[in-house]
């Protein structure tokens, strides 16, 4: 086999003196910047206001808020402790988080100051999972959450419910 391509060597620089050679060889390359950790906003002493601002941040990652827009209209009503929470979706419009109760919504969530305080604390979804779940399962604690569906499962899951895992996580504990 005939050797028809042939690199160039690189022509190394003269180095002048041992001190200029030890340098050129200590002087490494820096490292890339690492990458950007996720924005996590300061955690306020009600566990309500902490609860809606980790949902909220959950919402504008961007992984989360891409997959939004395959959802079609939707509403979860969430009551945490007393104070009701509302997530909707109309169009193209993205998920917002509002403070505000609907008559009518696809599911019905009711969760306890003590849970959703817990929940606030949780920095990465999959964490937030689990917890949730472990929450979902608990009978007669002082931090609970309850589900109540009001839609069936298929139609919540040909609305794209299943595609975004924040409202997987939500209504399919």
């Amino acid at each position: 086999m005939a050797l028809w391509f042939r690199r160039k060597k690189k022509e190394e620089p003269a180095v002048e003196s041992a001190e200029e050679a030890k340098k050129a060889v200590v002087a490494a390359p820096k490292p890339a910047a690492a990458p950007a950790k996720p924005v996590v906003p300061a955690v306020p002493k009600d566990p309500v206001e902490a609860f809606t601002n980790r949902l909220e941040a959950f919402l504008k990652d961007p992984a989360t808020f891409e997959k939004t827009k395959a959802v079609k209209a939707t509403r979860i009503q969430l009551i945490v402790g007393g104070s009701a929470l509302l997530l909707s979706k109309e169009g193209v419009k993205p998920i917002e988080l509002s403070r505000e109760r609907s008559v009518q919504s696809d599911a019905f969530i009711r969760m306890s100051e003590e849970a959703a305080g817990e929940l606030a604390g949780i920095t990465t979804l999959p964490e937030f999972g689990k917890r949730y779940r472990e929450l979902v399962r608990t009978k007669g604690a002082a931090a609970y959450v309850t589900i109540k569906l009001q839609a069936a499962l298929d139609d919540l899951r040909l609305r794209g419910f299943f595609s975004v895992e924040l409202l997987r996580i939500l209504i399919d504990a």
